[in-house]
């Protein structure tokens, strides 16, 4: 049997029990045309948010149900995304009003998830995407879906970064801190990409070592991913994707 390295966060739980959910949950589930949609189609921002926040209203979210699925299939942990990079979030955080709460259904949509399957037995992770898109303060990179607009350097004017990295430690106090997960999994950093000129983000954009202070500060235990471009630490777990 595999053993665990001797990292920061507690992973001998993860190496023994190894088989989990991953879930992919957010506004994009209205387009249905993946996560990614927001920047694959270019779509401006606030045209996409004003379009789908009021239609979202998951009446039929039943976690239990959920959980009970899960724990019969044999899985142990599940991860679900908080937040993915169209910045839509799925707790009632103060420092956004592009949240849940906001829209038809008006309900955080973290806590029952995190209450139904803990119930059952599974530990709980959550998924925060550094990147967002909707945010005002994250300036219009690679990825971002108004990168091919004329008027980049004019709609980046009055961004700012480190207010960016304040709000994203904001928000990582606010789960952790709400809803204790065993796994925080970040998502993700570029700093070689660049595309026209436009460059990508990594640890100083997300000013990376401040947020693992606090991470680590408010769980010490925690598993945490490798993609804060934090390139002198190790990471609990490692999570390389095909292409």
């Amino acid at each position: 049997m595999l053993q665990p390295k001797n990292t920061t966060g507690d992973t001998a739980w993860f190496v023994h029990d190894r088989f989990g959910m991953f879930i992919h949950w957010g506004l994009y589930a209205l387009p249905a045309r993946h996560e990614w949609v927001l920047s694959v189609e270019k779509q401006d921002p606030e045209v996409y948010a004003n379009q789908y926040l009021k239609r979202f209203n998951p009446v039929q979210y039943e976690p239990p149900q959920w959980a009970r699925t899960a724990r019969e299939a044999g899985m142990k942990y599940v991860v679900l995304t908080a937040k993915h990079h169209e910045g839509f979030c799925l707790w009632d955080s103060a420092y956004t009003d592009y949240k849940s709460t906001n829209t038809p259904y008006g309900k955080d949509l973290i806590t029952p998830f995190a209450d139904a399957f803990r119930s059952e037995g599974l530990r709980i992770g959550l998924y925060y995407s550094l990147l967002d898109w909707h945010h005002p303060d994250f300036t219009i990179d690679i990825y971002h879906p108004l990168r091919d607009h004329p008027d980049v350097p004019q709609l980046n004017q009055g961004r700012s970064m480190p207010r960016y990295a304040e709000y994203v430690r904001n928000q990582v106090r606010e789960l952790l801190e709400r809803f204790n997960p065993d796994i925080l999994w970040c998502d993700f950093s570029y700093p070689d990409a660049s595309y026209k000129g436009l460059p990508g983000k990594g640890r100083q954009d997300w000013e990376s070592e401040k947020l693992l202070a606090l991470i680590r500060e408010i769980s010490p235990k925690i598993m945490l991913n490798n993609r804060m471009d934090l390139v002198s630490v190790q990471a609990d777990f490692y999570t390389p994707e095909q292409v």
